[in-house]
């Protein structure tokens, strides 16, 4: 029996939006100004069920409610998204969903964050595991842009 193609949008869950790995880091741009930035990706699949293709299709819809683009164009601005909930955690918002994701970050990034500085949003549609060194974040990296698995976008405080 055929089914037909899932074509209507998928809205993240909380359980989705809890289950992304984040990573914060400062880096400078060309100007020589500093950037906050931010790493979201996928957890290893964690049964039989999760598969690749569900994965990416969950990747896709957290893109979609972040209006991310691809690294072939200008990262675009996705408006304010990040609030600050503590000296060392903001809030990631998606559109369509009432739910939040808490990044914990160091505090020179809250800091960073809070003084109005840029946020560049990078997310990885493979999975990296919560416990990767930052070693293995750079390959990955390194191989998601090759492989242009990468989708961006400028952000900043609400």
């Amino acid at each position: 029996m055929l089914t037909p193609a899932r074509t209507e949008s998928f809205t993240p869950s909380a359980g989705l939006i809890a289950s992304l790995a984040t990573t914060t880091w400062l880096d400078t741009t060309p100007t020589g100004a500093t950037l906050c930035c931010l790493l979201l990706v996928p957890q290893p699949p964690r049964s039989l069920y999760e598969t690749p293709t569900l994965i990416e299709q969950r990747m896709r819809a957290i893109t979609e409610a972040l209006h991310l683009g691809p690294a072939t164009t200008p990262p675009p601005d996705i408006g304010p998204r990040l609030h600050l909930i503590t000296p060392t955690d903001a809030a990631l918002r998606f559109d369509g969903t009432p739910y939040r994701k808490r990044i914990p970050a160091g505090r020179p990034w809250t800091l960073l964050l809070g003084q109005g500085a840029p946020v560049a949003l990078v997310l990885g549609l493979d999975p990296l595991s919560r416990s990767a060194t930052p070693a293995q974040i750079d390959t990955y990296l390194d191989r998601a842009t090759l492989r242009q698995r990468l989708l961006f976008g400028h952000t900043r405080t609400e």
